[in-house]
């Protein structure tokens, strides 16, 4: 298992929904995500680009959220990343406790994602916490946790 630590800005990193979000929040965790846009570090994939998209406030902010997520490179969502989701719930469910397999299914879909992109996973969840330990992933916390 990977260790999880406060992230430096550095290195290629699959953002997910919640280090976005926390980013509008916390102005340091905003100038250290828009540094690595500027470096080409940031990656994205569906999952987020759909709960980013919910979350905006009509049809102008979702232009807004296209417009970033153009600029920055896609982790694309294979079949093997879509395999990789269903055996990560059957090993969870298999190693764990009664409901161990029940994560967001965005939230397995980007732990997976980033294991097969063989990137670091930057969020603001203790779900992808989890996540990117039992996959062996590095997983970032955008913002000290409260």
């Amino acid at each position: 298992m990977t260790a999880s630590r406060l992230w430096d800005g550095a290195g290629p990193v699959l953002v997910d929904t919640s280090a976005w979000m926390q980013a509008r929040r916390d102005a340091s965790a905003r100038d250290l995500l828009l540094a690595a846009i500027e470096r080409g570090e940031v990656r994205w994939c569906w999952p987020v680009r759909y709960e980013l998209m919910v979350d905006a406030r009509g049809s102008d902010g979702i232009a807004a959220i296209e417009r970033t997520l153009d600029t920055l490179r896609e982790v694309p969502l294979d079949r093997s990343v879509q395999r990789a989701v269903s055996s990560l719930m059957r090993e969870l469910a298999a190693s764990g406790s009664h409901g161990a397999h029940r994560f967001p299914l965005a939230d397995l879909t980007v732990a997976a994602a980033a294991q097969h992109a063989g990137v670091d996973i930057l969020h603001f969840d203790q779900h992808l916490e989890r996540l990117g330990g039992h996959l062996g992933v590095e997983a970032h916390w955008i913002s000290q946790p409260s």
